[in-house]
């Protein structure tokens, strides 16, 4: 069997199999990680039955499903992603160790997964979930170029619906852009 990956700059991303509970456990057992995932830290028990729900969401044969992120040189674990599908969309996330948090590892993952789910997946709409309340991950989607389209209150959280929708400056907007660095200087 065959076992996906997807590399970034500096990360692999390797899909998770029944052997990653272990590393799963690490990542879910801390209760800052889990927050706005589950509310609270898993114990072992809740970690691999979790784990189990991932793997029977998607076969080994396809791209779709959850990841563990490792450092693509050292090999330490750093978080978690996924890519799903969401009605025709492909939706994105991520989780990162409570230990990498602001080195701007998220963002990584997310441009990079933008990048797979559009160059590899041919998705048309790239979007992803957040916790109203979860500004650093609010933050992190708006630097890979995601938008905040939509408020949805759940029965159990109330989140922002991301949108892929990079920027591409108008020629006008770079002039003007221009012209104001050489009036600041």
């Amino acid at each position: 069997m065959q076992v996906k990956t997807i590399k970034t700059e500096n990360f692999v991303l390797t899909k998770m199999t029944k052997d990653d509970g272990d590393k799963y456990f690490r990542l879910s057992n801390n209760e800052h990680v889990m927050k706005y995932v589950t509310g609270h830290a898993l114990d072992r028990q809740e970690s691999d039955k979790m784990l189990a729900t991932f793997l029977a969401e998607f076969g080994n044969d396809t791209f779709l499903g959850r990841y563990l992120i490792e450092g693509r040189y050292s090999g330490e674990l750093t978080g978690t992603a996924k890519l799903d599908m969401d009605g025709s969309d492909v939706e994105i996330g991520y989780r990162i160790m409570e230990e990498h948090w602001g080195k701007g590892i998220a963002t990584e993952i997310a441009t990079g997964l933008i990048r797979f789910a559009k160059r590899e997946l041919n998705a048309k709409q790239v979007i992803a979930y957040v916790n109203v309340n979860n500004a650093a991950s609010i933050r992190v989607l708006e630097k890979a170029g995601m938008v905040n389209m939509e408020r949805i209150e759940d029965p159990d959280e109330v989140k922002f619906k991301f949108i892929y929708a990079p920027q591409n400056p108008t020629p006008i907007k770079k002039v003007f852009h221009r012209i104001l660095g050489l009036i600041g200087k």
